[in-house]
């Protein structure tokens, strides 16, 4: 794309994500996953589900891994696990949260997916994000290939689960989504 053409796009997509009250300004300015191209900015405003932001690693067309997090805990301590997963060749979206209760955040979760148009994935949640994907897995089992919860809780009956416990390593959270994802019936 010619550079004209280029920062014509970044400056829209800057007033895009001004108007829309999201927070790129960490993802723009050094954030540990880095915004890899205007496109993923303008899918981090289509996604804004109620205004939802989110980071990505690994390839577009890799199967889908959506790593929650407790709301307003910071990427970098996922950086590791989204790494991890990405040099295996999976998509891994990790989504900024508001604060709210889990059934709000599970809620925020499936719109998410559904803004993406991402039929279903691997999900993993730490803390609190734990409790929002339990939360959405109660609502739409389908959408989850499989649950990787590294909080000690319990899951909803009828999806694969791996159960961590807190204080879990990267390797051991991304050993265990990978499990899932090799092991799934993917229906897409």
């Amino acid at each position: 794309m010619n550079e004209t053409r280029r920062l014509f796009l970044l400056s829209a997509l800057a007033g895009l994500a001004g108007t829309a009250s999201l927070a790129f300004a960490p993802a723009l300015a050094g954030a540990a996953l880095p915004i890899r191209s205007a496109t993923e900015v303008l899918r981090a405003v289509a996604a804004a589900q109620p205004a939802l932001s989110y980071h990505a690693a690994g390839p577009d067309d890799g199967r889908p891994i959506v790593l929650v997090r407790s709301p307003g805990d910071s990427t970098e301590g996922h950086i590791e696990t989204a790494s991890l997963l990405a040099a295996q060749g999976y998509q891994v979206l990790l989504p900024n949260q508001r604060e709210s209760d889990a059934a709000t955040l599970g809620q925020d979760l499936l719109a998410f997916i559904d803004s993406l148009h991402i039929p279903e994935a691997v999900f993993i949640g730490t803390g609190q994000g734990a409790q929002a994907v339990r939360a959405a897995a109660s609502h739409r089992r389908t959408r989850f290939i499989g649950l990787v919860l590294a909080d000690g809780g319990a899951a909803p009956p009828a999806v694969a689960t791996i159960g961590l416990a807190t204080g879990a390593t990267p390797q051991q959270i991304a050993d265990a989504a990978i499990t899932l994802a090799r092991q799934a019936k993917w229906r897409t």
